[in-house]
């Protein structure tokens, strides 16, 4: 294994022991090459997981809030192919995502935006709209 990726896998791991959602969480996700534009405004509950394999293809912009036990994965498997894909997520500014969210497919959530808890996201979701669900659909407008 390279230096790097052990440098990330070991951050990513890092981020689980207790400390505060606030500026320290989001600095040590920052580490494990995540892009967060401002990990000072950007909150990240416990028990949240980062995709290990490429963890630079995930972006969280300022304000972002990404609840307990989240799960943000870039890369799947295409099941009519069977080739392996992946992609970027983007949360924009002031995002929401609720308690056990996973996002599973390349995604972007739009500024000001809600997922709310359990969902299932695998489309993008646009600027200012509240979605939840298993997969997530569209609630209605903030």
């Amino acid at each position: 294994m390279k230096l790097s990726r052990i440098k990330k896998v070991f951050y990513l791991h890092l981020q689980h022991l207790p400390m505060k959602s606030r500026k320290w969480r989001p600095f040590i996700v920052k580490m494990a090459g995540v892009d967060i534009k401002d990990y000072k405004h950007t909150f990240i509950g416990e028990d949240v997981i980062f995709d290990t394999n490429y963890p630079q293809d995930i972006t969280l912009e300022r304000g972002v809030r990404v609840t307990v036990g989240c799960v943000l994965i870039t890369h799947f498997m295409e099941v009519k192919t069977g080739t392996y894909l992946r992609g970027k997520i983007i949360i924009k500014e002031n995002a929401y995502l609720g308690c056990r969210t996973i996002i599973c497919k390349p995604v972007t959530i739009g500024a000001n935006s809600i997922v709310g808890a359990g969902s299932v996201v695998t489309k993008d979701i646009p600027e200012g709209e509240v979605w939840a669900g298993n997969p997530a659909r569209f609630i209605r407008k903030r």
